[in-house]
């Protein structure tokens, strides 16, 4: 993470142009239009697209793009998790192999497994990794970080020839059911199209920001 200002960047260049993984907050600056701007050099030296995340509202769309739009989602705990036919597992270091495999998998990135399995084993303390089976299959995957009382599912991916069997909807479930800390919160991409998935298996939608990438010829 780099901090230029009032701007928060996150760069990972063996992540590529991901604008999850990369990208730029500056929802605390007084000029987000010039700190744009700003940021967007930072990327560009790296050989990265810039992205800025807008809650508020405040960037001008006219000076930028609309790459996509991320919808941050709430949900209530859930009892029964019986209807479930999927099997999930909490991983340890001797299967965090598998884990960063079926993600890597599922979000169909296998360059990124090296640094993946890195970013995952230094941060194992803080997290919990889940893996799905299926016919005793490695299926799909999640990550789960609580902090300040808060519980976040990460990563949620489904192996393609997986998918449409109730992988998903199996670690969803398993993941507000164990969820001690409020109610769970996910985030997910517009381009996606999962959000009909996650508001049927009742999570609702707390808030929306715009992803928007800063044009090359357009710095100041």
């Amino acid at each position: 993470m780099k901090v230029s200002r009032c701007a928060k960047v996150l760069i990972n260049r063996l992540l590529g142009d991901d604008y999850f993984f990369n990208r730029a907050d500056i929802s605390s600056c007084s000029d987000p239009a010039e700190s744009a701007q700003q940021v967007a050099r930072i990327f560009w030296r790296e050989g990265l697209e810039c992205y800025v995340y807008d809650l508020a509202g405040n960037l001008p769309e006219k000076n930028l793009l609309l790459a996509d739009k991320m919808h941050v989602l709430t949900g209530e705990a859930v009892a029964d998790v019986s209807e479930v036919d999927t099997s999930i597992s909490k991983v340890d270091r001797s299967s965090l192999s598998t884990w960063v495999h079926v993600f890597c998998e599922s979000f169909s990135v296998p360059e990124w497994s090296a640094e993946v399995e890195r970013i995952m084993s230094s941060n194992m303390a803080k997290l919990d990794l889940l893996l799905a089976y299926k016919d005793q299959s490695p299926a799909g995957c999640a990550a789960i970080f609580n902090h300040n009382g808060a519980t976040g599912l990460y990563c949620l991916g489904t192996i393609a020839q997986m998918r449409r069997r109730g992988t998903a909807e199996g670690i969803l479930k398993s993941a507000m059911s164990t969820s001690k800390t409020g109610p769970l919160f996910l985030q997910t991409l517009e381009s996606e199209g999962l959000l009909p998935l996650y508001l049927k298996a009742g999570f609702r939608i707390a808030y929306t920001k715009k992803i928007l990438k800063v044009p090359k010829g357009r710095s100041r």
